[in-house]
């Protein structure tokens, strides 16, 4: 028997044995492995996407007035009235006027809507006011200025100031148009000529000593001011230079004068 067929013997008679005495054991795995289920990952659940809330433009509010208190009108003069209501932005409008004897011109005598009532948006108060009547003039002249307005105001009448020059304490009445006695109308203006004191012409004191200079302006009613100093080669000191206002210009009583002399050398 030759080597060939030697090998071929020996390698059946150990698959054979191989077979018989592991046969068993490889059947029991090939079993288990077939019923045992395969592992399958979970497949991740993606979360829904969260909706979005729609987002809104914020509306710009309006601003909210705050409601006020009607004042009480009723009895005071519509003017007056008026300066009152400027300040708490109400608007008063006049819807008329009536007789009324036994109250002053332009009092107010009703208001809608009433003391009290409260006003929001709209902030208007609607009056019904005294309506001026026919006056009779009162002599007014030789009396103080601010008694004369006064007696006018209480007629209901207007009036205007002219300013006189006079030797006549100052504000008082020096005539009046139209004169006493007279009735007017509603709305006429009366005229009232008023003292004022007679405006001052500057003296010249240019080319005076500031002293000589001072004395001048107190004699004439006027008053030394700041005084500059500047030097200066030709003048002494104290030697008038300028003064503000000029000679010539006129003034009230009592106003200053500012003058510019030489300095101390």
């Amino acid at each position: 028997m030759n080597d060939t067929v030697k090998m071929f013997l020996i390698s059946l008679i150990t698959a054979v044995l191989v077979q018989v005495l592991l046969g068993p054991q490889i059947q029991r795995m090939q079993q288990q492995q077939h019923q045992s289920p395969v592992a399958v990952a979970p497949t991740p659940v993606q979360p829904a996407p969260a909706q979005l809330a729609p987002q809104v433009a914020a509306q710009p509010t309006a601003p909210v007035e705050t409601a006020i208190p009607a004042p009480e009108f009723v009895g005071t003069t519509i003017k007056d009235a008026r300066k009152i209501a400027v300040s708490q932005s109400i608007i008063i409008i006049q819807d008329g006027d009536r007789e009324a004897p036994d109250k002053s011109p332009g009092e107010i005598l009703e208001q809608n809507p009433s003391a009290g009532t409260m006003l929001t948006s709209t902030r208007e108060i609607r009056v019904i006011v005294a309506r001026a009547r026919e006056a009779k003039v009162p002599n007014l002249v030789g009396k103080p200025i601010v008694e004369a307005k006064s007696t006018l105001e209480g007629l209901g009448v207007e009036f205007t100031e002219v300013p006189k020059d006079s030797s006549k304490t100052p504000g008082t009445v020096l005539g009046q148009k139209p004169a006493a006695g007279v009735k007017v109308q509603p709305g006429t203006s009366v005229e009232l000529t008023i003292a004022a004191l007679p405006l001052i012409e500057v003296p010249a004191v240019t080319g005076k000593y500031l002293n000589k200079a001072k004395t001048v302006l107190k004699d004439s009613g006027l008053d030394t001011g700041d005084v500059k100093r500047v030097e200066h080669e030709e003048h002494g000191e104290n030697y008038v230079l300028k003064q503000d206002p000029p000679a010539g210009a006129k003034v009230p009583f009592g106003t200053t004068i500012t003058l510019t002399v030489v300095a101390p050398n």
